[in-house]
């Protein structure tokens, strides 16, 4: 009988602004606008029959020349970006991921990353906690992975187990993660850990 085949990795990775690819395609797309709008200037002037020094002047030269040096320095930052998303694509994107579900278990991304295996577990849940300057008006959403039975549970959320911010609710044109997802997500890989959404939870 051939191998039941195994579920792909559940991987969520970051997006928008903060990741470093989409970073690199923003600047050089700023670099051509830049060269759009030089050559259209430089046209009209032209047409015009007026001195083309007038629109470069205007285009480069403006703010104290910021875009002349904007557009001096992007081939250097182009190249070290496009260094960096290649070595990203060979390391499987590693420092974008911010959540994986697989077989072995869950892995945290982030600064301190982190792989709990599903011995571990004993649960996975959606909390959400004042924001850092204890506006009780501002919640944040967090993941946590839960270390401790529900009757063991430690009154401070932050001691259940480790966790990270929501993923992708913070991000810049992101996209947060449903939750509905990541049920889903852990239902394929282990259906043996309960995942729940308690809301606010004041610590």
């Amino acid at each position: 009988m051939p191998p039941e085949p195994q579920a792909e990795p559940f991987v969520v990775r970051r997006r928008g602004l903060g990741s470093t690819r989409t970073l690199l395609y923003v600047c050089a797309l700023l670099v051509a606008a830049e060269v759009l709008v030089t050559l259209i200037g430089v046209v009209v002037a032209l047409t015009r029959g007026v001195p083309i020094r007038q629109p470069l002047e205007t285009i480069w030269l403006s703010w104290g020349g910021s875009p002349l040096i904007f557009a001096l320095g992007m081939p250097f930052l182009l190249l070290i970006g496009a260094i960096t998303a290649l070595e990203e694509r060979q390391e499987a994107d590693t420092d974008d991921v911010l959540l994986s579900i697989d077989v072995r278990g869950i892995h945290l991304g982030g600064d301190h990353a982190r792989t709990v295996p599903w011995s571990d577990v004993r649960g996975i849940c959606r909390v959400e906690r004042h924001g850092p300057t204890g506006d009780s008006e501002w919640w944040e959403p967090y993941l946590v992975v839960l270390l401790h039975d529900d009757e063991t549970l430690p009154h401070s959320s932050k001691a259940w187990g480790p966790s990270r911010p929501w993923p992708g609710a913070h991000e810049i044109l992101g996209r947060a993660l449903p939750y509905d997802e990541l049920v889903a997500a852990v239902a394929r890989h282990a259906p043996h850990i309960p995942v729940t959404d308690r809301g606010h939870v004041p610590d």
